[in-house]
């Protein structure tokens, strides 16, 4: 993942990839990290955070004064954040199956086009539960999901396989290779929304008061 943030196209191809949904899906997920938070007056943990991306988002939308965590294995990507924001961004390297962060200190997690990467979900997911305030902290998922249904799932890989490495052809020629390797993360390295609702409704994580997905919603 170091090699996709050498270059500058980052935020320019995930755009394209999104067939230019990006912001409307980064603002879902605004809107849920602002309902989540309440009177937690805490950190925020952008899990996953590349560049930055999402939590610039975040704070151009409203949050400005909220102290963020940028945590990310790649460290090429925590450097293209810069010094913007100091005051209230703190940088770490590090995986979501082993957060250096103390139990219960963490408002909401919010994790963007990273969670298929992560190489144990149950053990990120009992991570994300653990640094969470008791009886009100959310994990916030924007996410590509393998579809259940077989057609769907049929048109997606379609996509995967022969669209998207087109489209970064065209805005990102020497990032092709690289981008290349999500078909092989949505194929084996995350399940559909049933997979995840197993996941997290079951003994394992436990404690899910309630969960909801953007399009269709479900409690």
């Amino acid at each position: 993942m170091n090699k996709v943030f050498v270059y500058s196209n980052y935020e320019l191809v995930n755009t394209v990839i999104t067939l230019f949904q990006l912001r409307r899906l980064r603002y879902w997920a605004f809107r849920e990290i602002v309902s989540s938070i309440g009177d937690c007056d805490g950190y925020l943990l952008d899990l996953g955070a590349g560049d930055g991306s999402m939590t610039r988002f975040v704070i151009h939308n409203g949050l400005r004064h909220r102290p963020v965590i940028l945590l990310d294995p790649a460290i090429n990507g925590l450097k293209l954040v810069g010094d913007q924001y100091s005051d209230i961004i703190d940088k770490v390297v590090g995986v979501g199956e082993y957060l250096p962060i103390r139990h219960g200190s963490i408002c909401a997690v919010y994790t963007s086009f990273a969670l298929r990467q992560f190489g144990n979900k149950s053990m990120a997911l009992l991570e994300v539960r653990r640094i969470l305030r008791r009886g009100g902290g959310s994990f916030i998922v924007l996410e590509f999901w393998r579809p259940d249904n077989p057609l769907t799932y049929a048109i997606l890989l379609f996509y995967l396989v022969l669209v998207l490495p087109l489209l970064v052809s065209i805005v990102a020629p020497r990032e092709v290779w690289d981008y290349a390797t999500m078909r092989i993360t949505v194929r084996g390295g995350i399940g559909g929304i049933s997979w995840l609702r197993r996941l997290i409704g079951g003994e394992l994580v436990g404690n899910v008061v309630l969960h909801r997905t953007y399009l269709e919603y479900s409690y």
